[in-house]
């Protein structure tokens, strides 16, 4: 039953993509939405994105990563981590309807839990997110209406709705304007890259950006801060406060001086260098510090960066990543 409701939204958007106007969208690629969030004293983002080829939708995406958190110690120390797995990766080891079908089963095992499903017509987290993607693909992300934050015109989905319609929105939205964001759960921090990428395939408007939270160890809360490192700017307070690296003979040192850039400002050096050159996916840095071609010699027009860049540089891949072949000129 479950895998026909998948089978008839697909077939149904094969005749027909409504809302979607070839004419709007100038740039083919994944555009995609995210909102981070908080559940449970954990680290979450959501996840939208929408798939553009000729000029067409072609597929949505909907996903989230979730964060744990770790008590050791008497009393309690709390420390947060980024799951490795998504819940589309996780895929039925999401294990959603599990504690129900636990209660079923004296002896119950993961196998057993997919046939239990199957059994009961019960779909797991990714299997409803497909039932929704499928549904927006034959009718549009806007064609169903929620019911006190539910969906009951997609058959087989009991989850409610974390933001994903707006996202879908924005995600479209993004299409229209060209505008490529990634993202890269790192440590406790979500780092941020986008760019606007015009019918003409002229990249700008390339940006990095890092949303830290604000963590207590001792009572294992967890908040995002209200501003992005862009956003603070200058009361980031690394210029004039942080320690400046220096950088010699293939090894950088932690000197006396205070920092003379701030964060924003060595982000900045790394994008402009990026406009002005073109992506390189051999850029890298030197010891985990700096930008480089050859892991040996700093870029000269990067000369002012030391802060640790191998983060920014896998979400800079996955932004230029996310561009269809033959879009940038």
């Amino acid at each position: 039953m479950k895998k026909l409701i998948l089978v008839l939204f697909v077939l149904i958007g094969s005749f027909t993509l409504l809302g979607c106007n070839t004419s709007e969208f100038k740039v083919d690629g994944e555009f995609t939405a995210y909102l981070p969030s908080v559940s449970s004293n954990k680290p979450q983002v959501t996840m939208v994105t929408v798939t553009i080829e000729d000029g067409e939708i072609v597929g949505y995406d909907i996903d989230v990563r979730q964060g744990t958190r770790t008590a050791t110690g008497d009393p309690a120390v709390y420390s947060w981590a980024w799951n490795t797995q998504t819940k589309k990766e996780l895929g039925y080891n999401y294990h959603m309807h599990y504690n129900t079908y636990a209660a079923t089963d004296t002896t119950p095992t993961h196998e057993e839990y997919i046939t239990w499903l199957d059994a009961n017509d019960k779909l797991d987290w990714f299997e409803q997110a497909e039932v929704i993607e499928a549904y927006w693909l034959a009718n549009g992300y806007d064609s169903i209406v929620l019911v006190e934050g539910e969906f009951p015109a997609a058959v087989g989905v009991t989850i409610s709705d974390s933001g994903y319609v707006a996202l879908a929105a924005e995600a479209v939205a993004n299409a229209k304007l060209g505008k490529f964001q990634s993202i890269v759960c790192s440590g406790t921090d979500l780092y941020s890259a986008s760019m606007i990428v015009s019918a003409k395939g002229v990249v700008s408007e390339l940006k990095l950006d890092t949303l830290q939270p604000t963590k207590d160890t001792a009572a294992g809360t967890f908040v995002w801060k209200t501003q992005t490192k862009q956003q603070l700017g200058d009361a980031y307070g690394m210029k004039n406060t942080g320690t400046k690296y220096t950088f010699a003979a293939g090894v950088w040192t932690a000197g006396a001086d205070k920092s003379t850039l701030e964060w924003y400002e060595q982000a900045n050096l790394i994008t402009a260098y990026i406009l002005e050159n073109g992506w390189n996916g051999d850029l890298a840095p030197i010891a985990d510090r700096g930008v480089s071609l050859d892991g040996t010699t700093l870029i000269d027009a990067c000369a002012g960066v030391s802060i640790k860049t191998a983060t920014y540089f896998q979400v800079l891949e996955a932004l230029f990543g996310a561009v269809a072949e033959g879009e940038i000129k």
